[in-house]
């Protein structure tokens, strides 16, 4: 769209208006919102691989540079009680780990804390024991937990549902959080739209922004 500045601004924000909106709605259920956000990724990165040149191969990137993409954001706050506190060989049991696999983790340093004299985990220590133990469960041996947390400073109390592993650069990364800057998302979006020629979605993003518009004008 080309005009003034303040008319592009101005457009832009009553197509945001529709965008916080529609993210709000979600905000009582995360699983919805971070499948949303991976089918949004899923096209961008579709969208990349069709397409041939810098422009399309820097799309997937432009979203990682949404968030501080630092891991550290991702770690669980230390010694905080749980209501109902676990025990580790409760944690074993649910997550299907055998209870002397957690102790040669604890042995071989992979654990901050002994198994044996903490018969309740705070917080921090519970998402430690369930962080290191999901990746034995997925099959990593000793070389691999190596290569996985060598970069990642101890202890690994880390929330896994935040974190994921970039295997092209060797590093972990948080997951991309479009409530920090949803109006980069969103242009991303759209720009996504306009290089694979979305007529129908933009005329559709336009008419929901101006029934949000139209809404909001009207409780005024």
């Amino acid at each position: 769209m080309r005009g003034s500045k303040s008319g592009r601004l101005k457009y832009r924000a009553a197509i945001l208006l529709f965008f916080f909106e529609s993210w709000t709605s979600l905000d009582s259920n995360t699983s919805l919102l971070a499948r949303s956000m991976a089918r949004m990724m899923n096209s961008i990165v579709d969208a990349a691989q069709l397409q041939a040149g810098p422009e399309a191969a820097a799309v997937p990137a432009l979203l990682f540079q949404l968030h501080d993409d630092n891991p550290q954001m991702a770690r669980v706050p230390v010694a905080q009680q749980l209501l109902f506190p676990s025990s580790p060989r409760m944690v074993c049991d649910e997550m299907g780990l055998h209870w002397q696999a957690a102790v040669r983790l604890q042995e071989e340093g992979w654990l901050s804390f002994s198994l044996e004299t903490n018969s309740q985990l705070d917080e921090a220590q519970e998402a430690e024991l369930r962080f290191v133990s999901a990746l034995v469960l997925a099959g990593c041996d000793r070389n691999m937990l190596g290569l996985l947390l060598g970069g990642l400073p101890r202890p690994y109390s880390y929330d896994l549902k935040r974190l994921y592993f970039d295997w092209g650069t060797r590093h972990w990364r948080l997951l991309p959080d479009p409530q920090l800057h949803p109006e980069a998302a969103f242009t991303d979006w759209l720009d996504l739209l306009v290089r694979t020629r979305d007529v129908g979605s933009l005329v559709g993003i336009v008419e929901l922004a101006q029934d949000a518009v139209s809404r909001v004008r009207g409780r005024s």
